[in-house]
């Protein structure tokens, strides 16, 4: 009889762990699944907050053709001024030296 307690007590022991390890697995997978909530969340907040910037790059890309379209045409009238004043000073007739 002292044979079939020991045993008795082994088989509960062993049912004990074993839901005990059925609940840890299902706790487990219960955080895993949050976590992965948490990373579609995390991902698409980042997706959002780089289309903002994306967006901000395009509007300071735009901002800066515009630029250079006038820059490029204020270069072009200074050099049409340049070469108006070069062909100013080569018909002025030259002063007598003393």
């Amino acid at each position: 009889m002292a044979g079939d307690e020991e045993l008795e007590r082994t088989v509960r022991k062993l049912a004990i762990e074993h839901a005990e390890t059925r609940w840890l697995a299902l706790r487990l997978d219960d955080d895993v699944k949050e976590i992965r909530q948490d990373l579609r969340t995390m991902r698409a907040e980042q997706n959002e907050r780089f289309d903002v910037i994306d967006g901000r790059l395009n509007s300071i890309d735009g901002g800066l053709q515009a630029h250079d379209g006038r820059f490029d045409s204020t270069d072009a009238v200074l050099r049409s001024l340049h070469q108006m004043v070069g062909q100013v000073l080569e018909r002025l007739p030259e002063e007598p030296q003393s």
